[in-house]
């Protein structure tokens, strides 16, 4: 990281890189790397191309009525260019480095809202193609953090910057995201996913301290590793794979086993990391280049570990750690002595580099280690560049970066109609309570914090106050169908809220204005007396002067008494902005108020700050997650009813019971579909003729595609049961339980060669209806798929989506299926006589041939046994018997003739089986 919006030859960052030969930058608002507001693209461009110029020994350009500039430092053998690094979550403030000028994406949780992974790759593109246009190679991020169970006590600074709490669907959207980075960025955009191995659990803010989670390594592997699994297992599909994991200032309890034993930051824990590292799933992504990339190496949270008073800071010893720990590369930011002192930052970087190459020269355990973490480095920068780091190459146009960036924005307004999710009430109950009638007040409350891009740079809002009024009114107001006009309708801040309740509950009364009395006294000369009289004394009355405009608190309190509804526009709770508990403040202080108007509250942050209690005071609660113009668009839209709301939370919501966990099981209304695949298509569907087989073949059967509770796919390794009945014996018994892969499961079945008639069903946690297979087996076999008839729509299954967005047609989501229970399907009609009489046949043949058996047993014992062991000799013969001819029923090789004779054949299996009882008996007693 760097300070100022320029790298001229004598600047700090320029001997660095010229002299220090650092191997990239990081920009960053914090640094004052963009200075301005209106033209920030086109600056950034240009400061992009002056720092790779001096990276590439180039000479700076040169005006005419300047003199020619100091000669730049001899070049290395091959100048390289630096690695231009810039995380860009989305949503503005304070996720993304440049505030004005690029297309406003949302954050990743409104994306995760949607459940459609062809939003996730829309926005990567974005981002992809933006930030190519600047001459960024390095994107950190996108989160790959699975933000399980949060809450507003258990804050750990994440808040919207996840795809969600489930690592499949964190997995599957980050693949997208990042497969939109590398095609919109032209395969030139490094992709550094972040924080490895997740930090999801924690539970502080790296601006606090070291975040300490009880995990065990099986635990992480099931959770939190599951995503960067999926974005390092891209042998197939490369362009989801990442190019690098961030590493996150994280401990663990319980790492391996002992709950007593707790593990350095991930960080700088040598054992750590590198055992991660080697796991399976990330050997091979670690063998063929992935790079390990550093957190900042100087946040509180690292100086806080180093050093508790934070009076020393040991910036040799951090970035050994880190090094020595396994991370590639080093990411050195807010390296001073003291946060932003800028002087001895330089001072610690300088003095970092020299003592490593002074350890380089005398340690060769360093050198090796240094080695591969350079070889690594330069195998990526020569892949971003199709290995050609001439400057036509690397350079930018700065003065076309304007018409490529900032109208990229197809798709976003759509994304987030997909997105918006109703919270609370239930649907059926918000039709009764929403929109507003015309000629209804309404007052706005909107949590607007300010944000600069520089410290020099005028404020702006992170989400302004009036934003959702202008919205509104655009969309219903006299120039649109007049359902609101401009007088019903006030906007404040929070921070005016705040002043109001501040007042108290008694009434805010304004002064009135008193007039002025002026008195004009006019003198007169005594002529008797030679002296000055008062002869005249006017009164006057002059106008009152002007009322001075009232108070923001008269304002709120006049506003919020006539209000019919009151909005509230969320951010996050944040104690460095005290206003922004004005929302809590104001149902603790006021209920008179809440009680007396309907209170709507739309989250453009995370939808889980909000506890049961405060939820039920509201008459509607929205998750919008971001604050972007498309964002504030679906909410006016959302509080007219004008939009379907199919977004669902990507997060649990203590407030409302939402558990993501029971979101994601299989919907327990759905009919799973059953298929017979040959030759790789669905084949015997319901109402064709029968698929005709032969006794030996191995079919296979597959589900379609299986929905979880919001109607979206269920997660990979959901587990089906595929369950066989035998229609003439009745025994039901499952014969296989297989995982789903986008949401199907594949079985394959032998047909074995034995007679009979038996049923195949499928059972998906609480769905536990589905289509029917039905098999014959004789000397063919006839295999049909038998349709339920349900008011239940089944679901057709299609091939996998692809990931190219769509966003005036967005991918047709599943309608959840009406809440009555469908009828029962009609019972199987089957041969009134022939299955009874076939099992009295097998019954009566059992019964003869145990009979036979014992009774022959006890008459030839006669009396040369005592009587315990004559019982004992008819029991292992009773168990013989049931034995053999459960061998028989089950149709076990070597048995399936004897279920051809029917009675006779179950006869002679009792006979045999007795006999073999018998005789085992008579063997182990010695009689």
């Amino acid at each position: 990281a760097f300070t100022g919006d320029a790298a001229p030859p004598d600047s700090a960052i320029a001997e660095l890189i010229q002299i220090y030969n650092v191997g990239g930058v990081a920009i960053q608002a914090s640094g004052d790397n963009i200075s301005q507001t209106e033209n920030a693209p086109e600056q950034a461009a240009r400061l992009i191309n002056d720092l790779q110029t001096l990276a590439l020994r180039l000479p700076p350009p040169v005006e005419d009525d300047e003199e020619s500039p100091t000669p730049a430092p001899p070049p290395p053998e091959t100048p390289l260019p630096l690695l231009i690094a810039m995380s860009h979550e989305g949503d503005g403030y304070p996720y993304n480095q440049i505030l004005n000028g690029l297309t406003s994406i949302p954050n990743q949780m409104a994306i995760g809202a949607t459940w459609q992974p062809s939003y996730a790759q829309l926005v990567g593109e974005i981002v992809g193609r933006e930030m190519n246009a600047l001459g960024v190679n390095m994107l950190l991020g996108p989160s790959l953090d699975v933000l399980e169970n949060p809450t507003f006590f258990r804050q750990n600074g994440l808040g919207t910057r996840s795809f969600g709490g489930d690592p499949y669907w964190v997995g599957v959207m980050g693949q997208a995201y990042i497969e939109g980075i590398h095609s919109g960025g032209d395969g030139r955009m490094a992709v550094i996913v972040k924080h490895f191995p997740g930090y999801g659990s924690g539970d502080r803010a790296l601006n606090d301290e070291v975040s300490t989670a009880r995990r065990s390594l099986d635990q992480l592997r099931q959770i939190e590793l599951a995503p960067f699994f999926a974005v390092a297992s891209g042998a197939n599909q490369p362009l989801r794979q990442a190019d690098g994991f961030m590493t996150a200032h994280i401990r663990y309890q319980g790492f391996q086993g002992n709950l007593r034993a707790t593990t350095g930051p991930v960080t700088f824990d040598a054992q750590v990391l590198n055992l991660l590292l080697q796991l399976d799933e990330l050997a091979v992504w670690r063998q063929q280049g992935g790079l390990i990339v550093s957190d900042a190496l100087g946040v509180r949270a690292a100086r806080r570990y180093y050093g508790d008073i934070e009076q020393e800071f040991p910036h040799r010893r951090i970035a050994r750690d880190a090094l020595l720990a396994g991370n590639d590369l080093l990411f050195v930011a807010d390296f001073g002595n003291q946060p932003g002192d800028a002087e001895s930052e330089l001072a610690n970087i300088k003095d970092t580099i020299a003592w490593f190459q002074e350890k380089y020269r005398t340690d060769p355990s360093f050198e090796q280690l240094v080695d591969a973490a350079a070889l690594r480095i330069l195998q990526l920068k020569l892949r971003l560049y199709d290995e050609d780091f001439s400057p036509e190459n690397v350079l930018r146009q700065p003065e076309e970066t304007a018409a490529l960036v900032g109208q990229n924005g197809a798709g976003l307004f759509e994304l987030a109609r997909q997105a918006i999710t109703l919270i609370s009430p239930s649907p059926s109950d918000l039709t009764e309570l929403l929109p507003p009638n015309p000629g209804n007040q309404i007052v706005i409350f909107t949590d607007e914090r300010l944000a600069r891009q520089c410290a020099d740079c005028p404020p702006q809002p992170w989400l302004d106050a009036q934003a959702l009024e202008r919205q509104i009114l655009a969309l219903y107001g006299p120039d649109a169908i007049g359902q609101v006009q401009p007088n019903a309708i006030r906007s404040f801040t929070f921070a005016e809220l705040q002043e109001f309740l501040d007042a108290g509950p008694e009434p805010i009364i304004l002064p009135t204005p008193m007039p002025t009395l002026a008195a004009t006294v006019t003198p007169e000369l005594d002529p008797e007396a030679g002296e000055l009289a008062v002869a005249t004394v006017e009164v006057s009355t002059p106008a009152a002067e002007p009322t001075p405009s009232p108070p923001p608190a008269f304002l709120v309190q006049t506003a919020v008494q006539n209000a019919d509804w009151i909005i509230f526009a969320l951010l996050d709770p944040n104690d460095q902005f005290p206003e922004s508990h004005a929302f809590h403040h104001f149902l603790a202080e006021r209920p008179d108020i809440a009680r007396s108007a309907n209170l709507v509250v739309f989250a453009f942050n995370a939808p889980y700050f909000l506890d049961t209690t405060d939820i039920s005071k509201l008459t509607a609660y929205f998750g919008v997650y971001s604050k972007t113009a498309p964002f504030v668009d679906a909410a006016a839209r959302a509080l007219f009813q004008e939009l379907p709301l199919r977004g669902a939370s990507p997060v649990d919501i203590e407030g409302v019971r939402y558990s993501l966990l029971t979101a994601t099981q299989p919907d327990p209304r759905q009919v799973i579909e059953l298929y017979i695949i040959s030759e790789g298509r669905p084949e015997s569907p319901p109402g064709e003729a029968p698929l005709e087989a032969t006794p030996g073949d191995t079919l296979r059967l597959q589900t379609g595609r299986i929905r979880d509770r919001n109607g979206r796919t269920v997660p990979d390794g959901t587990l089906v049961q595929f369950i066989q009945q035998d229609r003439i014996q009745g025994f039901t018994n499952v014969i296989g339980e297989r995982p789903t892969i986008n949401g199907i499961a594949n079985l394959d079945y032998l047909l074995e060669a034995r007679t009979g008639q038996f049923r195949i069903t499928a059972v998906a946690g609480d769905a536990r209806t589905s289509q029917e297979v039905d098999i014959a087996i004789g000397e063919t076999a006839s295999v049909s798929v038998r349709p339920i008839p349900s008011a239940t729509p089944t679901l057709m299954p299609t091939p996998l989506p692809t990931l190219t967005p769509t966003p005036t047609d967005p991918p047709p989501t599943w309608t959840p299926t009406p809440t009555t229970t469908p009828e029962p399907p009609p019972a199987p009609v089957e041969p009134a006589l022939t299955i009874p009489f076939a099992q009295i046949q097998m019954l009566l043949g059992l019964t003869a041939g145990v009979l036979l058996t014992t009774g022959a047993g006890w008459l030839w014992s006669g009396r040369r046994y005592s009587l315990t062991h004559r019982l004992r000799g008819l029991l292992f013969g009773v168990i013989g018997s049931l034995a053999l001819y459960n061998y028989v029923i089950f149709g076990l090789p070597g048995a399936v003739w004897l279920t051809e004779w029917g009675g006779w054949g179950a006869l002679l299996a009792a006979v045999g089986g007795g006999g073999l009882g018998l005789a085992v008996y008579k063997a182990v007693s010695g009689q």
